[in-house]
């Protein structure tokens, strides 16, 4: 049973088989449980401990002298993840029990003694079986981190496009400006003129240019109240104060580019 990077260790009763030893929780299978079923059974029965199973570790031949009853001849050993419970034990059969790490739980059994190196050799398979579930985990860590960093780097390099493409449009903008100035002041009888078509054509394609790069103009009509976020007043009334204004001209328009504003529109209130 693996709690963290622990696991527990049993203790034998003095009174049981192999008095003394340590021992690894475990059981039999009864007639119509499943494997799962019985080891989950026999951990709750035997530690009062909840788990879930984990990997299967191997098999193991019990000789003789080993088997606790006739038909005892192999059994199955699983790695099983702690999930709640306090360790009782039932002192009849074990008297005692460690959780220890992996390192010092190999420690505790003996090479020479048959049931205890079996047991032993069941550590070492779960201890393996660990490390490689490490590995790949610290693996999938790295590749997560890989994929979260090209992210990073692909948007901060979008915003800095964004940004550089925001510096430049606020230059193009006085442009615009000066040409909306102009048009205000065409001669009469000149608004038909190649000229005028022609300086028309070329702020067409100035708009179209902030149309295409996302830059589109903020809507503000005579009579909006004043607003902070979207307005900049450049001469107001002494008598009003800027929060109950209305805008009575519009000295120059407002853009935004999508959501964000990049310039407010200068008014007059």
């Amino acid at each position: 049973i693996r709690n963290h990077d622990e696991v527990l260790l049993l203790k034998r009763s003095d009174k049981s088989k192999n008095p003394g030893k340590w021992d690894l929780p475990g059981g039999h299978l009864d007639k119509g449980e499943t494997i799962q079923e019985a080891l989950v059974r026999e951990i709750l029965e035997e530690t009062k401990l909840e788990v879930e199973t984990g990997e299967i570790l191997g098999t193991t031949e019990f000789s003789k002298k080993e088997r606790q009853f006739k038909d005892e001849k192999r059994g199955l050993r699983y790695l099983a993840y702690y999930k709640s419970g306090e360790v009782k034990l039932d002192k009849k059969e074990h008297q005692d029990f460690v959780w220890l790490k992996i390192g010092e739980a190999l420690e505790k059994f003996s090479e020479k003694d048959g049931f205890e190196n079996e047991k032993r050799e069941a550590v070492l398979k779960a201890k393996k079986i660990l490390e490689m579930k490490n590995a790949e985990n610290a693996w999938r860590r790295a590749v997560a981190d890989l994929e979260n960093y090209k992210k990073r780097v692909a948007q901060n390099n979008e915003d800095f496009k964004k940004y550089c493409l925001e510096g430049y449009i606020l230059g193009l903008l006085p442009v615009l400006d000066n040409f909306d100035l102009a048009l205000q002041h065409v001669p009469k009888g000149k608004e038909n003129d190649g000229w005028l078509i022609g300086i028309m054509h070329i702020r067409k394609q100035l708009e179209d240019f902030l149309i295409e790069n996302g830059v589109s103009v903020m809507e503000v009509k005579l009579g909006d109240r004043f607003d902070e976020n979207i307005h900049e007043a450049i001469e107001t009334s002494a008598e009003t104060a800027k929060e109950t204004s209305k805008v009575s001209a519009v000295l120059k328009r407002g853009y935004k580019m999508g959501e964000k504003i990049i310039r407010p529109a200068m008014v007059k209130l």
